[in-house]
């Protein structure tokens, strides 16, 4: 069965992430859909490239990703496609790209697409479209494009100042999980064995990494490295 994401900051108090549904699922009735996010922050695309990138690589190989935040802006209305990890992923020309795959080289397509209404119903059957011509090998209407003719979104990343590294927060879960925008190779390389200390909330800090919520009492804080990032 053909599998399909959405991820959108449509919020889930509109119509918008329902109509999209609805156009999908007039196009492929069987298809499996499933729900990355819509209730990210509007223009927050580091956000969104990080709840993207944590949940696709666990999809099926050949799934179709539609990404429908900030859509407009890129003036010129570019919509892009990338083949990628055995995913087809589709997204407006707003950075996303650069961000997911860390400015790393891939191959990247522009849609030649026209479209009568530049919204993002429109978009949507844009994507249908060459979904449907995808799945049977056929990359018609896909113009190759490379890195310096889209738009370049960079990473934030650590800053290391003294004995004091500088980082960002990503996301924050419901649970309050707050992802940070360091990695546990670079927060190794920089720590190089030594002790740390994570402040945060201005006077509170962790002085160490634990493996399990059931490390610290009720109601303490702890901080976890992860693949992505550290949690604290």
């Amino acid at each position: 069965m053909l599998t399909l994401t959405l991820t959108s900051d449509f919020g889930y108090q509109s119509h918008y992430s329902s109509s999209v549904k609805g156009k999908i699922l007039s196009v492929f009735p069987e298809i499996q859909l499933v729900d990355i996010s819509h209730s990210l922050k509007p223009f927050q695309l580091h956000q969104a490239a990080y709840l993207f990138r944590s949940a696709y690589i666990h999809l099926p190989k050949g799934s179709f990703h539609f990404l429908l935040n900030d859509l407009h802006s890129d003036a010129a209305r570019h919509l892009l496609y990338v083949y990628e990890n055995g995913q087809h992923i589709f997204c407006a020309n707003n950075g996303f790209i650069t961000l997911l795959f860390d400015d790393k080289p891939v191959q990247i397509f522009r849609l030649d697409e026209t479209l009568p209404q530049y919204d993002y119903l429109h978009v949507c059957e844009a994507f249908l479209a060459h979904t449907a011509l995808l799945i049977h090998g056929n990359r018609e209407g896909l113009i190759p494009t490379g890195v310096d003719e889209i738009k370049v979104l960079h990473a934030a990343q650590p800053v290391m100042n003294g004995h004091i590294v500088e980082v960002q927060v990503l996301y924050i879960d419901p649970y309050g999980n707050v992802i940070l925008n360091i990695r546990q190779k670079q927060f190794e390389e920089m720590a190089a064995g030594r002790k740390f200390k994570i402040r945060f909330m201005k006077h509170d800090e962790i002085s160490q990494i634990h493996t399990s919520y059931q490390d610290v009492r009720d109601g303490g804080v702890l901080a976890f490295l992860i693949h992505q990032g550290i949690w604290k």
